[in-house]
């Protein structure tokens, strides 16, 4: 419960935080302990991915970085498909992360060094090559005629 009181965990995570808290206790107990705590309505991989996707996205990440970490505990594709196509606004996400980055570097020209710096950047993030190039072009205008 100090666990899930602190924010909300994914059954995997739960587990495994409950495994190395108490290495001594038998796996098959802890899972019994966690289904009782999600028929309790106290844990839920669906609220989870809800608030974890909210809060990747607030924080400029792509889908592609969110659906990522979210498969590495273990949520179910289904799950990470509701939550995460709830709202289609990767590309003013994307738009709005280029317009930070342009305004700490200044000014961009198209394949210089800092353009290739910001295409990285927001490959990183987690954002497809399309919505890069609708980012970057929004913002540098329409010069752009080449993917990258």
């Amino acid at each position: 419960m100090d666990f899930l009181a602190r924010r909300e965990h994914s059954f995997f995570e739960l587990k495994h935080k409950l495994e190395s808290k108490f290495p001594e206790a038998d796996s098959s107990i802890i899972e019994n302990v966690i289904n009782i705590l999600c028929s309790e309505n106290l844990q839920s991989d669906a609220r989870f991915t809800e608030s974890y996707v909210y809060w990747k996205k607030k924080r400029g990440f792509g889908y592609l970085n969110i659906r990522a970490n979210l498969n590495t505990k273990h949520i179910e594709d289904s799950i990470i498909d509701s939550y995460l196509f709830v709202d289609d606004d990767w590309h003013e996400i994307a738009n709005n992360l280029v317009g930070k980055r342009i305004s700490q570097l200044g000014a961009i020209n198209f394949d210089s060094r800092d353009y290739r710096r910001l295409v990285r950047f927001l490959q990183a993030r987690g954002f497809k090559d399309s919505e890069i190039c609708i980012a970057v072009r929004n913002r540098l205008g329409s010069g752009l005629l080449t993917s990258y």
